[in-house]
């Protein structure tokens, strides 16, 4: 389905335009892919069964860390997506291939430290803190990353202990698809976003009259390319000099433009991924893939700043 406004800003309004530093996340992704191969477009698309989980746990990851495994097991040929670190295997008894490759992830956090004596204090003992005690920290936000591995890589799988206790952070649970309709409800209601339907083949956001025009859902091949349609459009709402206030300059400013549309693609994306639209991800890919073999020079800050875009754009939905 085309889509009118797919394509916009290399930095938002409020971004810092300085050079971010090198990043192992970012890197990783670019790695993978420039390895997928667009020859092998149909031998990929089967995701369904294989929705990234941590092996040990059984929790489904979360956000831009579902892309990467994604594309982690899409290189490798793998047919699961079960993953654990390094250390996690280790504990389980378990052994991995030689020449085996991880996959870096990330997961945001918090440090909290006392602002007179600079004592770093564990959340443990913050959770057990009065609101008095918990004014006298400063609280530091923190982003790690972890390397994982697929267990198609571990020698000896049958024989580990999957009841270890996993190392890494708990992901939340995604929801299940029929609670789209209450997420875009609840932006109508409490956002007061405006959708128009005609009897059109584009769908398109204009943030002069501030609304979305969308072809009638009957239009469309398939439910999840609806839905992958609808959340673009809604990224690009949030963009409004009202809300997010990022560069809609559109047309007029190709460079902005294309990273605007960046920005929707990803914020999609991951909107699609947490309802388990699963389908669409291969169109995601193959945008990505489109777009960094452009702008080679800096397409590790462009990626980035517009992860941290998509992101911001999803939170700013969440807390309507």
């Amino acid at each position: 389905m085309k889509t009118a406004t797919k394509k916009q800003s290399r930095y938002s309004k409020n971004s810092n335009n300085s050079e971010p530093k090198k990043d192992k996340f970012i890197d990783k992704i670019l790695e993978n892919l420039d390895k997928v191969n667009a020859n092998d477009w149909e031998a990929y698309t089967n995701f369904k069964g294989v929705f990234p989980i941590n092996l040990f746990t059984q929790n489904r990851y979360n956000g831009f860390n579902i892309m990467a495994l994604f594309l982690d097991t899409m290189v490798n040929n793998c047919k699961t997506s079960r993953y654990a670190t390094f250390n996690s295997i280790s504990k389980a008894g378990g052994r991995l291939k030689k020449g085996s490759k991880g996959c870096v992830i990330e997961f945001f956090s918090f440090i909290f430290k006392h602002k007179e004596t600079g004592k770093i204090i564990p959340e443990t003992e913050v959770k057990k803190m009065t609101q008095d005690e918990i004014n006298k920290l400063n609280k530091i936000p923190c982003l790690k990353n972890y390397v994982v591995f697929n267990s198609e890589f571990i020698e000896n799988l049958e024989e580990l202990n999957l009841s270890i206790i996993d190392e890494e952070p708990q992901e939340i649970e995604c929801n299940e698809i029929e609670n789209c309709e209450l997420f875009i409800s609840k932006i109508i209601a409490k956002g007061n976003l405006k959708i128009k339907y005609a009897t059109s083949e584009v769908a398109f956001y204009t943030p002069t009259f501030d609304f979305i025009e969308m072809p009638k859902r009957e239009f469309f091949i398939s439910t999840s390319k609806y839905y992958s349609t609808l959340f673009h459009e809604i990224i690009h709402w949030t963009g409004h000099t009202s809300r997010l206030d990022r560069n809609l300059s559109g047309h007029n400013n190709k460079e902005s433009y294309s990273f605007e549309e960046l920005i929707a693609e990803m914020g999609s994306m991951l909107n699609c991924l947490q309802y388990g639209i699963i389908e669409e991800f291969i169109n995601s890919v193959r945008y990505l893939k489109g777009w960094s073999t452009k702008n080679i020079n800096e397409r590790e800050s462009n990626l980035r700043n517009a992860f941290s875009e998509s992101k911001k754009a999803k939170k700013y939905l969440e807390q309507l």
